[in-house]
């Protein structure tokens, strides 16, 4: 493996943050790309997870927000007052569950970690 390809490969491993990044002058053999694959992929499905969580997040905060509005308005509240939160409600996740997902994503979310209702 020329020096390039190590200082490439060593560049590559410290922006994974939190893993060590021991790289060796190697003949670049099958088994040391399935590894260098492999770190990659981890990290790619840990960055994936996490936007997921921040997405997941934000939406639970967006809809509380709708309630916590509609719980501090002033005044009595009548049964079409509560039929109008439960339709801006309504309307609000199913413009998320509404959404395609590309078919480059579709093909790499088909592993059992994605929950699908």
């Amino acid at each position: 493996m020329s020096a390039e390809n190590v200082e490439l490969k060593e560049e590559q491993l410290s922006l994974f943050e939190g893993e060590e990044a021991n790289v060796e002058e190697t003949d670049g053999t099958l088994e040391e790309n399935d590894g260098f694959r492999e770190a990659v992929y981890t990290q790619m499905r840990k960055i994936h997870n996490e936007g997921m969580v921040v997405g997941f997040q934000t939406a639970c905060h967006t809809a509380l927000d709708k309630i916590y509005a509609f719980e501090r308005s002033v005044g009595k509240k009548s049964a079409n007052d509560y039929k109008r939160c439960i339709k801006d409600l309504k309307k609000f996740f199913e413009i998320g569950i509404s959404r395609k997902v590309d078919a480059d994503e579709a093909e790499e979310s088909t592993e059992a970690e994605t929950v699908q209702n």
